[in-house]
C-alpha cells in the first residue's frame, strides 16, 4: 500500500481519502511523517464504533460520516456531525443514494459543507445521474469529492476525467491496487481537473 501511495505522491497527489481499517491506516501514518503536504480525508467505519478516535490521530482534516449512516438520515448522523465537529475536524457526508442524502442534509444540516459521492460518467451507483448532476452544478457554497469515478474500472481514466471536469467536483478520490495505475490514473485525473 504504501508503495502504491508513495507513486500516486510521486504523480502529483497530494492525499488520501480511507476507512481507516487494515494496513492501510499504518502506510497513511508514514506518509503523513515523510510527507509534510500529504493530506489525509476519512470516512467512518460502519460497524459499531466508527473510528472517528483512529481518523483524529493521522490528522484527518475532514471526516466523511459514512453512507450507511448518512443514507439513514437520522439522529446517529446528525450525532455523529456533531461529534465530528466538535473534535475541530471539518464534518462531511459521504452518500451511496446520494440525491435524498445531499437533499437533506442542505436542508437539515447546515455544518455540513462537503460531501463524497459517487460521480461517473456512466452514473454508476449516482441514483439519478441528471438530478444528482443539477444539485452538485448549482450548490455553489459545498465543496464535493467524486467517488467511483471510473465507474469500478469500467471507464477509461481520459474519458472519466474529462467528464468530471465539466462539473462542481472539487476532488476525486480513485481506487487504485497497483502502482501503474496510481501514476496513470492521478496524472490523468490532475491533467483533467487542473483546467
Amino acid at each position: 500500500m504504501l508503495e502504491i501511495l508513495e507513486a500516486c505522491y510521486k504523480a502529483g497527489g497530494r492525499g488520501i481519502e480511507i476507512v481507516p481499517v487494515g494496513k492501510i491506516s499504518e502506510a497513511t501514518k508514514i506518509m503523513k511523517e515523510t510527507h509534510n503536504d500529504f493530506v489525509v480525508t476519512g470516512s467512518t467505519f460502519p460497524g459499531p464504533d466508527p473510528l472517528i478516535e483512529d481518523l483524529i490521530d493521522i490528522e484527518a482534516k475532514i471526516i466523511f460520516a459514512h453512507g450507511i449512516v448518512s443514507d439513514k438520515k437520522d439522529d446517529k448522523l446528525v450525532k455523529m456531525v456533531d461529534e465530528i465537529k466538535s473534535r475541530g475536524v471539518i464534518p462531511g457526508i459521504a452518500a451511496h443514494n446520494p440525491v435524498s442524502t445531499l437533499e437533506y442534509a442542505l436542508e437539515n444540516l447546515p455544518d455540513v459543507r462537503v460531501f463524497l459521492i459517487p460521480f461517473n460518467k456512466r452514473g454508476m451507483l449516482m441514483g439519478n445521474k441528471r438530478n444528482l448532476e443539477e444539485i452538485v452544478n448549482n450548490t455553489k457554497n459545498c465543496s464535493f469529492v467524486g467517488m467511483k469515478t471510473l465507474a469500478a474500472g469500467k471507464l477509461d481514466p481520459k474519458k472519466a476525467y474529462e467528464y468530471i471536469s465539466k462539473h462542481n467536483i472539487s476532488a476525486v478520490t480513485i481506487g487504485m491496487v497497483t502502482t501503474e495505475e496510481a501514476e496513470i490514473s492521478t496524472k490523468i485525473a490532475l491533467e483533467a481537473l487542473s483546467k
